[in-house]
């Protein structure tokens, strides 16, 4: 099994970082060089096809393609920089130099590791102007933080990550030097990066079952089960469900009468997102008439996969909402709002109406769901309204389970609200999850 690993960054990083990736049979290395940093913009997505994992050759890179949400962070990884690649050019600078270089300035190198190079090996002597920083910032910055220092004359030497800085510092006859990672640090991301990509990779062979359903009206039903009209509409939603298979790189088949499944893989279903199922059921509400639901099942196997699209159609006509349900392998469920978000939560009892859903509000399952509706939300003062907004249910259900939540001290009163209308006030409550 060969995983393409994109290895991106400066010439010389990329260089170093390919002779480390030799030993690793199961790689395949694809190099991609810039030469300067905003590059990444652009290889990136040129090269999105011919990667299934990214290996960037320092926190700048990987910050730019994570920030911009050109890679995601569990598809990309770089080795970081410790104390030691510090002090590795730090002898080799004082022996060209041929003098103790005892003011420098740094940066990139977070200051947890300069403290504790401090205490094991330099001690005080060294005074060492560190910009430290998370993430991503200019060349340019980095570069005024050390000429000031040298001008200014409190530096005898700079030492910095970033390639631009390295030569914008020679072409100002400043000395400087380039601080890498070192091979054991490489090393060491490339085994996590082996075991993320294999993980990665069977994760997107996984068996994925987009299951797809004409939501039945029942008076409409009855007046045309049988007409020609609705047979018409059921042939267009056939031609679209082609389509949709087609870039879902699927094939899809007709489970009964309004039901069908297009199988393909995890992969391509998260290559293409959400998204595209939305506008599925947008093209087949306005070509065909018919409103249909779209959920997705995930399993390790393709009757697993079944069980999971067939648990998430369920939900799906619970909720009565016009999200993307999705239900994983470990049965956690996930609803994708066009346009919104998303909230995650775990499976509940599929089979329980709203009565005995009253009996069991309190099952594991039902206050997972409750949390991360009050998490999706940013919001833990509710009244029964949003309650019942968020569950899509009545004010009484609602009613109903915020006093259960009550009895088991998972909210409290905090007050009431006039709603504006003639009759009792609404009681405010708070949930208490985070305390939790």
């Amino acid at each position: 099994m060969n995983i393409r690993i994109g290895v991106v960054g400066p010439e010389d990083s990329v260089q170093s970082m390919l002779k480390e990736l030799d030993p690793y049979e199961d790689f395949q290395a694809v190099p991609l060089t810039y030469e300067q940093t905003s590059e990444i913009k652009e290889i990136v997505p040129e090269n999105q096809h011919k990667v299934d994992f990214w290996f960037f050759s320092g926190q700048s890179p990987y910050d730019v393609a994570v920030s911009n949400q050109l890679v995601s962070e569990k598809d990309a990884s770089f080795p970081p920089l410790y104390g030691a690649s510090l002090l590795g050019r730090l002898l080799e600078a004082q022996y060209k130099e041929n003098q103790l270089l005892l003011h420098i300035s740094l940066d990139t190198i977070q200051e947890n590791e300069i403290q504790e190079i401090r205490e094991e090996f330099l001690g005080e002597d060294i005074e060492i102007f560190n910009l430290s920083y998370k993430g991503y910032i200019s060349p340019g910055k980095i570069v005024s933080f050390h000429e000031d220092l040298y001008n200014e004359g409190k530096i005898d030497a700079v030492f910095t990550s970033i390639r631009e800085v390295y030569l914008a510092m020679k072409e100002k006859n400043i000395p400087c030097y380039r601080v890498r990672p070192t091979k054991l640090s490489i090393q060491l991301t490339l085994k996590y990066v082996k075991e993320r990509a294999q993980s990665m990779l069977y994760r997107k062979s996984q068996i994925a079952i987009v299951a797809i359903e004409v939501a039945k009206d029942q008076k409409a039903l009855q007046e045309e089960s049988y007409s020609f009209k609705r047979k018409h509409r059921e042939l267009d939603l056939h031609r679209w469900l082609l389509y949709y298979a087609e870039k879902a790189r699927g094939s899809y088949v007709q489970m009964g009468d309004g039901l069908y499944f297009i199988y393909t893989t995890r992969g391509e279903i998260e290559f293409e997102s959400e998204q595209l199922w939305f506008q599925f059921v947008e093209d087949a509400r306005v070509n065909t008439a018919l409103e249909v639901r779209t959920v997705i099942g995930y399993g390790r196997t393709t009757l697993e996969s079944e069980e999971n699209a067939r648990r998430a159609l369920q939900e799906a006509r619970e909720t009565k909402t016009n999200s993307i349900i999705i239900v994983d392998e470990d049965l956690r469920i996930t609803e994708y709002e066009a346009a919104v978000g998303s909230f995650t939560y775990e499976q509940r009892n599929m089979n329980s109406g709203e009565e005995k859903g009253i009996e069991n509000s309190l099952s594991p399952a039902f206050l997972s769901k409750l949390h991360s509706l009050s998490r999706y939300y940013s919001q833990d003062i509710v009244t029964a309204q949003d309650i019942a907004r968020w569950l899509n249910s009545s004010l009484r259900n609602a009613r109903r389970i915020l006093l259960k939540l009550e009895e088991n001290q998972i909210a409290v009163q905090t007050g009431e609200e006039q709603s504006g209308h003639r009759g009792r006030p609404r009681r405010v409550y708070r949930l208490k999850f985070r305390e939790k």
